[in-house]
């Protein structure tokens, strides 16, 4: 066993910054939101459409699309891309239960399915189980990676069942902005076709055929990728760890690696060097890494003609020892002790607890309980219903030239690999309840500590059901040097809080930590020997402004309405209504009017229609309905019947009313909504088309409605005093509906459907459940459509309060909006 010194030894926290268990949670989406088998069904016109798939495939470095149409419970599009994917899962998998990538808007820009615009059908190549990509994935969220979603899908080509497949959310820029911030926009490489992160040279056209750039591909800049891999292996020893926090994500890359290893995925970095995503992100300028396509876990891909017991009992500092490759990533950054002990850490604590035997096994047979029916119903699967029975059990002989390519049971396997492991790196007993519960980053006012200065807190809870001992225990952020704070002997009882003040005044107190925290965003670990036991990421937070979970101890993280230091943590929203409205706006604005720095800015104006003035501070601006509090207004008031314009530019340092986000001239959303402690509550919101550069789209008339297109833009002043495009009178479609919380027995919807075709309007839970549909058919034309929902569902019966949407559908995609049920 290699030596391992605890991670304060080093004196320093900057290995932990924003690892990844600092991914973001996506919002819920239907597909994936519960275990589940959705029924997809594509339909392809072409009578030689297998043909053109292979056509449009093989041999092709840029596979293209093929049109189709798509139906998943209830959602219809008419055209979405559809080619085939895969290497091995393509060539090797016996018929023609190929895998597919689905492309919702290659046609039609726009489209999505609740915010997604691809998706993958994996076809469960070698694996008899139909369990090892779903398990594996699960585990890399459990280590807290950005790690794509998964469930499972029963496809239908033209009417016939095809096959159950794995359905697997797309490593892709929605991906990037729902774990790592809605303003993220960074470069993302995949690992492919041999991403070893090997130094070969300072020219980024060297790298061209060892990875793939995935997104910002017409700026085509490599530099960050050329700058990572120099200081991976040309920094000397001593100040390498200096070196590399600046551009590395260590905890994220240790993390990846302990998955793979623990599971003995090899057909990784570890193992043949690819499938897997590192991305730059904008945040802190460095790489964090991606776990992709683990459908060979578990001992299945097996290159070095291993056996299985050699599988099982691989070391836990394995990398691949033949063509004299260096893997860089792990044989540099194990030689730093802390590095290895937060690497030992991540895979202890898999094995304590999802990864634990018992608990992954059972799992895995609770997922196959659900998808037996639709394995038994595959008649294009690679192995045969006993195979499927036999899989958590008995190796299995997949065929191929003698002695034949064997996928080990999983339940022996898992078991035998986890003793081995314990064997060689020791075992954790899991802390249950302790977690980190509400921080203050700048606290003006709120509380004050023994001192009597008003300095950042961070909160730590019991919500277990015995005393935790603290003793030992450490806590990190991420300034560069800094030393973590180490908590004296004492014990936390159930329900008790612990206030740690951050301070960098270790002489006031033993709750004292030699760090303070960074008001604009950063991130906190409680560690336990290496183990990270629990770890936020808080965004940039106002003065006396706190972040917690909610519900208190258990819930997510959240901005709360309300801090609550040493108490348990509340959120209670007060009412508020706000009338405002989205009144213009111009996402292409070339040459119309200039910002106080001179430049030529997107814009948004709102519009108060009195009688009473408005206080903007603490209303929010979005580009994304679903990031409701992606900028918010500074303290200024709005005087009753005037305009506000705000600059969406993502320039904050040009004054106090410019927004963190642009808007895109190929068409978005905008919305605005309410206080925090008011529910954040939507106020308005619209979502606009395609633009034309310098000419503005608002309401016809201030506050009211259809919005048109302007000939003359009218920024901070009232849209009556402008023209319409003479040339192009075309009414966009709008949808209005009653006020939010909905109070009254029923709600008003009415839909403008300018040149749009209504297919059907909705609502569901959110769960994704349908309740009730309102309307349904096939409609277009001038005149609205007036609705009305009586709070009932699809049975007759009373809704409960509580969260739901409104889903129109359109035959070219659809649009969702939030309503609050109250009493």
């Amino acid at each position: 066993m290699r030596r391992l010194i605890g991670l304060s030894a080093l004196g320093f926290c900057g290995l932990l910054a924003m690892p990844a268990q600092g991914a973001l949670l996506p919002d819920e989406h239907p597909l994936f939101e519960e275990d589940a088998v959705h029924e997809v069904h594509l339909t392809f016109d072409q009578p030689d459409w297998w043909d053109q798939l292979v056509d449009n495939f093989e041999g092709l470095d840029d596979p293209l699309y093929l049109a189709a149409e798509f139906d998943w419970e209830g959602m219809h599009f008419d055209s979405i891309g559809v080619r085939f994917k895969g290497n091995s899962s393509y060539m090797a998998y016996p018929g023609v239960k190929k895998s597919f990538k689905l492309d919702i808007d290659e046609y039609i820009e726009g489209q999505e399915i609740y915010g997604l615009d691809k998706l993958n059908l994996n076809n469960a190549f070698m694996d008899p189980s139909f369990v090892r990509e779903k398990s594996c994935y699960e585990l890399c969220a459990a280590a807290g990676l950005a790690t794509g979603r998964t469930n499972f899908a029963a496809l239908y080509i033209n009417g016939t069942y095809w096959g159950l497949y794995v359905l697997v959310e797309q490593v892709d820029q929605e991906f990037l902005e729902s774990r790592f911030g809605s303003t993220e926009s960074g470069n993302l490489w995949k690992g492919d076709p041999k991403g070893t992160l090997e130094y070969l040279g300072n020219s980024e056209s060297l790298y061209y055929n060892w990875y793939e750039l995935k997104t910002n591909e017409v700026e085509n800049d490599w530099s960050a990728l050329v700058d990572l891999v120099d200081k991976i292996n040309n920094t000397p020893s001593g100040v390498l760890v200096d070196s590399l926090h600046v551009a590395l994500d260590v905890c994220s890359a240790m993390a990846m690696i302990a998955v793979d290893n623990l599971t003995v995925n090899l057909d990784s970095y570890i193992g043949r060097c690819c499938n897997y995503y590192f991305y730059h992100r904008d945040l802190d300028d460095r790489m964090a890494f991606i776990n992709w396509d683990v459908n060979e876990s578990w001992g299945v891909f097996n290159m070095w003609d291993y056996s299985t017991t050699q599988l099982r009992q691989l070391d836990p500092f394995w990398v691949n020892p033949q063509y004299g490759e260096d893997r860089p990533l792990v044989e540099v950054l194990w030689q730093v002790p802390a590095y290895e002990e937060i690497y030992l850490g991540h895979m202890k604590k898999l094995m304590a607890t999802a990864a634990e035997p018992d608990i992954l096994t059972t799992r895995m047979e609770e997922l196959r309980d659900l998808i037996r029916p639709f394995v038994y119903s595959d008649t294009n699967k690679m192995f045969s219903n006993a195979d499927f029975e036999n899989a958590m059990s008995t190796d299995i002989n997949a065929g191929g030239p003698p002695p034949g390519r064997i996928v080990p049971g999983l339940d022996p396997f898992i078991r035998g690999r986890h003793t081995w492991l314990e064997s060689q790196i020791g075992s954790w007993e899991p802390i249950d309840g302790l977690v980190l519960n509400e921080v203050m980053a700048s606290n003006s006012s709120t509380v004050a500590d023994e001192m009597g200065d008003f300095d950042d807190w961070i909160e730590i809870t019991n919500v277990g059901g015995a005393p935790i001992a603290l003793g030992g225990l450490e806590l990190y952020d991420h300034f560069d040097g800094t030393v973590p704070f180490v908590f004296p002997a004492g014990t936390l009882d159930p329900g008790e809080y612990l206030m740690i003040w951050a301070d960098e005044e270790t002489g006031e107190g033993t709750h004292h930590a030699p760090f303070k925290l960074d008001a604009d965003g950063e991130d906190l670990y409680l560690v336990d020997g290496g183990v990270i036991v629990d770890q936020t990421t808080f965004p940039a937070l106002g003065a006396d402004q706190s972040f917690g979970r909610w519900p208190d101890g258990t819930g997510e993280w959240e901005l709360l309405s309300q801090a609550t230091p040493g108490a348990e943590n509340e959120n209670p929203e007060i009412p508020e209504t706000v009338v405002l409205f989205i009144n213009e706006f111009m996402a292409l604005n070339n040459a119309t009017i200039q910002d106080e720095a001179g430049q030529f800015e997107d814009w948004v104006e709102i519009y108060n229609p009195g009688p009473e003035d408005v206080d903007m501070g603490g209303l929010y601006l979005t580009d994304d309905l679903s990031a409701t509090t992606k900028w918010a207004f500074p303290d200024t008031l709005l005087l009753a019947g005037e305009f506000m314009l705000v600059w969406c530019d993502d320039d904050a340092g040009d004054g106090a009313l410019h927004a963190t986000f642009k808007l895109s001239g190929a068409g978005e959303d905008v919305g605005l909504f309410g206080r925090l402690a008011a529910g954040n509550e939507e106020i308005d919101s619209y979502q606009f088309g395609a633009q034309t550069a310098d000419v503005s789209e608002g309401r016809e008339t201030d506050g009211g409605l259809p919005w048109i297109f302007f000939d003359e833009a009218t920024p901070g002043a009232s849209n009556q005093s402008a023209g319409s495009v003479p040339d192009d009178i075309t009414r966009q479609w709008y949808l209005e509906m009653g006020p939010t919380p909905l109070t009254a027995p029923t709600l008003r919807i009415e839909l403008g459907l300018g040149e749009r075709v209504l297919r059907e309007v909705a609502l569901f839970d959110l769960q994704g459940r349908q309740i009730t549909s309102l309307w349904s058919g096939s409609r277009s034309g001038a005149d609205p459509v007036t609705l009305a929902w009586d709070r009932t569902d699809d049975t007759g019966r009373s809704v409960g309060t509580g969260v739901y949407f409104l889903r129109v559908q359109w035959a070219d995609g659809a649009t969702k909006r939030k309503l609050l049920v109250a009493q």
